[in-house]
């Protein structure tokens, strides 16, 4: 391939075109808010940035000082204030840059070879590199007990197994979940620290949809905050009190992070601002998850019902899995849908249920995809499963897409 100027702006012009004309249902992509004030923060890119506000004798202690930066970190300083507060947090960060960079950070902050983590599993849901990354950092993991029937952690055999583990960390990292698991009894719990991942809840928390797991007892949210929070690249760590602990994340992060990457920062700051989005948001992403698992159920596809998962008032997530018979039927739906231009995560799924699909509605809330069009988007799926893709279906997906704009969060302009 020619590797010129010209050839990378046309690449990008077509994958530009392409994104405008499909119907992306992935729980991992977000469509940021923040894309409608870029413009204002653009100037800090380039910039070498820290949040630290430092008095004129720190500064000459520090060694090394960029000049003219004092009012960028007093803003920055602020916005983890209300990162903090809005997540009901005695202190906040988001030097961190992606939810893998927060887990690794952390724990190289406040964990010491051989001390040991319980841990949330790939099996139960978990983040598929989490344990590569503690085993990296030399610390012993130790799953969680799974129920497999209400595909949740086993809540009486966690118990039992704490009398007897006495682990340093609990850490429940949930990447996959059809419902919003009550974890309360984990707080209750004396001596390990608690750390909850965040990453696919953070917008249901943040408007009190789902509760907060600091509410649990829970010492420390990690999260990034281009999943289920309609943010820019980046991610945060909240801590639930101040103190020794938080002491460790930021000496940690001082040696781990050496510029704040501020534009980011300040983007995330605007979003939380947003509140009205946020609200309207929150609330189309969970009715439009909910209401995608009917309207393919009802059309015989193999979904998982998320009312076989845990409690019936544990509240429903952004996520939908569609089971496959094998891993090559699972593939080839996802090639299909991938040519009909629906966007989707072929995976092995959680609880041992096989090869899948798992479909979201992070970034489609955001598009403007409402109920209006769910009928609509399970006529197409079903029909390209079960026929395979074709131009018409195509340009039903694009006709889908193209209605959706009047009712985006951010205007199309911004994006398409």
């Amino acid at each position: 391939m020619n590797m010129g100027r010209e050839v990378l702006l046309r690449s990008l012009e077509r994958q530009k075109r392409l994104l405008s004309a499909s119907v992306v249902l992935t729980p991992a992509d977000s469509l940021p808010f923040s894309l409608v004030d870029r413009d204002r923060t653009a100037f800090l890119h380039g910039l070498y940035l820290t949040d630290k506000v430092r008095s004129r004798q720190a500064q000459m202690d520090a060694g090394i000082q960029f000049a003219r930066r004092d009012g960028i970190a007093r803003d920055i300083a602020a916005i983890h204030r209300l990162l903090a507060d809005s997540l009901g947090a005695d202190e906040g960060t988001l030097r961190v840059l992606s939810g893998l960079h927060a887990h690794a950070a952390t724990f190289l902050s406040i964990g010491t070879a051989g001390q040991t983590v319980l841990l949330l599993s790939e099996e139960g849901g978990g983040h598929a590199s989490t344990r590569a990354i503690l085993h990296r950092l030399g610390l012993r993991t130790v799953d969680f007990p799974l129920d497999y029937t209400r595909l949740c952690i086993d809540h009486a055999a966690t118990r039992t197994l704490l009398r007897s583990l006495k682990p340093d960390f609990l850490f429940v990292d949930r990447s996959e979940g059809l419902k919003y698991e009550d974890l309360s009894f984990l707080g209750s719990i004396d001596g390990p620290v608690k750390v909850f991942d965040a990453s696919q809840y953070l917008a249901p928390i943040l408007t009190g949809r789902y509760t907060n797991p600091l509410l649990w007892g829970f010492d420390l949210l990690l999260f990034s905050l281009h999943k289920s929070f309609p943010g820019p690249q980046k991610a945060g760590i909240v801590a639930r009190t101040q103190g020794e602990l938080w002491d460790r994340i930021v000496s940690g992060l001082n040696i781990l992070v050496s510029s704040s990457h501020a534009e980011n920062s300040y983007l995330v700051g605007l979003t939380l601002l947003r509140r009205d989005w946020l609200e309207t948001y929150t609330q189309r992403m969970l009715e439009t998850a909910a209401e995608l698992e009917n309207e393919l159920a009802r059309r015989g596809l193999p979904i998982v019902s998320r009312n076989v998962q845990g409690e019936p008032d544990w509240p429903g997530t952004p996520h939908v899995w569609l089971r496959a018979r094998s891993r090559e039927e699972a593939f080839a739906y996802f090639e299909r849908l991938g040519r009909t231009r629906i966007h989707t995560n072929y995976r092995k799924l959680p609880y041992n249920l096989g090869y899948g699909l798992r479909l979201g509605t992070t970034f489609s809330a955001v598009a403007g995809i409402d109920n209006t069009d769910i009928e609509s988007v399970g006529d197409v799926i079903q029909a390209t499963i079960n026929q395979g893709s074709s131009t018409s279906l195509r340009h039903r997906v694009r006709a889908i897409a193209e209605s959706a704009r009047s009712r985006a969060i951010v205007p199309p302009q911004y994006w398409t």
